[in-house]
């Protein structure tokens, strides 16, 4: 920066005398320089040097005091009076105003040509400009170079910071601290006030403090600036000071090209994070699926990912329900059903991360679909409420993050005659079907305690039962899916109730001539008799492997060559 010491001390000026303010030389810094005379209005800004002759003033004390008063409220650096011509003396009460006040007042020999100053001041301007402008180009590109080298957002803060001498704290999205030196106690102390008054209190004029937020406490300063990339938020720097201090050109651009590097590191560690996760997700999804991997590969993805094959894991699938009114409550519009998952899984992980770390087990997590995947180790002094104190820290968690939206869960407990995944994740889902369907959204179903759906799915895990109970069920669902009649859902309030029609059809809350119809039709379709005990067996058995969602609807078709069970 260029101060008023530096002009005072140009050779052109050897003859001048410093009037008042000798004390504030070399605190007063200088953006500009004008020559200006009598009415100063607004044609005066901050942080300029004036020059004046002092014209229209002529030994008009008043004139001339009036006139310095409005130099110095415009926050002028100083004000340079030409003394020989309109004035010849600064008079003792215009130095003691100025004394007074810190203003610094400069005589000038009438000889001294005002353009020999202004060229000089906008020289000495000019190379530090273009000094600040290579040491802005050279910090630009050494974060470049960093971000390039794969440096951590600690050697980024490092370097900014010396480069400010200033401490500073970057956060995250979530407002946590990532890296910086500046007391993190301090800085949030002075952004909840920021953040809460919602604006600036102390607004700059200034052009390049546009896109910062200012705000002090008794004895610092908080300098605020948001981290984005396209629109989208990343994070914030927090610059602290001392009350008194004011920032520079130099710092701000420091600080600016820091927000570029940190928006950057952050934008490839997200997308490092996000392609890492999808690789763990790929590599666990094909032990899900029973895949034929080798004991080399298996044990080489095991070692990069961190993850331990070796011990003993229930499976749990969460599933979000009601995505369809939280769309809807989306202005944006940006997200579909089916990627919203994808969208907030570096947050649910997160949250995943933190219960099983809270109940001490390890975790193994996929997604696939909207379907979430965990598989939670089982140690020898678990006890069967393991699982359920997991869920119970993280429906806490997801409900404080997503407190719109409600989670089913299945549970698939390890047995030591099936020791692979893929096991265990076919009985969480099974339970999580069967949950669905029978009991209700939001609920907890774990597969082994199910004992009669688990007798209807060992049952249906038979080739031939499969056939037998999809050809009973598939003229029903073809018929509810043209005509919309329900007619599984009849069936089963009329068998709950023993046949006993008036009181279905109240159940049902149907005319008992319209139920008579369904019954009627679901007989001329299966081709079965709902008063033969063993057509009735065969039709409640049916329904009820069904429900349970074992059998998905696309895998069953008219030839019924299609049925795969678990």
């Amino acid at each position: 920066m260029l101060y008023v010491r530096d002009i005072t001390q140009l050779p052109l000026l050897k003859t001048s005398k410093v009037k008042s303010g000798k004390d504030v030389l070399g605190n007063k810094k200088i953006e500009w320089v004008s020559v200006i005379e009598s009415p100063v209005e607004n044609f005066v800004r901050e942080n300029e040097f004036v020059l004046t002759t002092g014209i229209g003033c002529h030994e008009d004390l008043d004139i001339l005091l009036e006139f310095v008063k409005d130099v110095y409220d415009s926050g002028a650096s100083a004000l340079a009076i030409a003394t020989g011509r309109y004035i010849f003396e600064i008079p003792d009460e215009i130095i003691q105003f100025a004394e007074e006040r810190n203003f610094i007042l400069i005589e000038i020999p009438w000889e001294i040509r005002f353009a020999d100053i202004v060229h000089e001041v906008m020289r000495e301007l000019n190379q530090i400009q273009q000094n600040d402008l290579k040491r802005s180009k050279d910090v630009h590109q050494n974060l470049i170079q960093m971000i390039l080298d794969g440096k951590n957002i600690g050697e980024i803060s490092s370097y900014v910071e010396e480069e400010l001498g200033l401490p500073i704290l970057i956060l995250n999205e979530k407002g946590s601290p990532t890296a910086g030196s500046a007391n993190p106690t301090k800085v949030f102390s002075i952004r909840n006030r920021l953040i809460r008054m919602h604006q600036d209190k102390k607004a700059s004029q200034h052009p390049l403090h546009s896109k910062m937020k200012t705000i002090s406490d008794e004895d610092s300063s908080l300098y605020h600036l948001s981290i984005q990339t396209n629109g989208v938020h990343e994070g914030e720097i927090c610059v602290l000071t001392d009350l008194e201090y004011q920032l520079n050109q130099q710092d701000i651009h420091i600080i600016e090209h820091a927000m570029m590097a940190s928006a950057l590191w952050f934008s490839r560690n997200s997308v490092v994070t996000r392609a890492e996760m999808r690789l763990q997700n790929d590599f666990l999804l094909r032990l899900i699926k029973g895949e034929s991997l080798s004991e080399e590969y298996k044990n080489a993805k095991a070692e990069q990912f961190q993850y331990n094959l070796n011990t003993d894991y229930d499976c749990i699938i969460g599933y979000p329900e009601n995505l369809d009114s939280l769309m809807e409550k989306d202005h944006k519009k940006q997200s579909l059903k089916y990627n919203w998952l994808e969208k907030m899984i570096v947050y649910l992980k997160e949250e995943l991360i933190f219960a099983a770390e809270a109940v001490k087990h390890q975790m193994l997590f996929a997604y696939e679909g909207n379907q979430i995947i965990i598989f939670l180790e089982v140690k020898k002094e678990s006890s069967s409420d393991s699982v359920n104190h997991f869920l119970d820290l993280v429906e806490r968690r997801l409900n404080h993050l997503f407190p719109s939206v409600t989670f089913s869960w299945g549970i698939g407990k390890y047995k030591e005659e099936n020791q692979d995944f893929s096991h265990s994740f076919k009985k969480a889902k099974a339970a999580l079907d069967m949950g669905r369907k029978q009991i209700g959204i939001g609920k907890r179903v774990n597969f082994d305690e199910t004992r009669m759906n688990r007798l209807l799915l060992n049952l249906a895990i038979n080739a031939e039962v499969k056939e037998i109970m999809a050809a009973t069920i598939l003229p029903l669902v073809e018929y509810d899916e043209k005509r919309d009649m329900d007619l599984i859902n009849t069936f089963i309030g009329y068998n709950r109730n023993s046949g006993n029609v008036s009181q279905t059809a109240r159940d049902l809350n149907l005319h008992r001539q319209s139920l008579l119809y369904r019954l009627r039709k679901i007989e001329s379709l299966t081709g079965l008799s709902l008063v033969n005990p063993d057509d009735l067996f065969l039709l409640d058995f049916s329904i009820r492997v069904w429900s349970t969602g074992v059998i998905k609807r696309e895998q069953i078709n008219t030839d019924l060559s299609n049925i795969d069970g678990l």
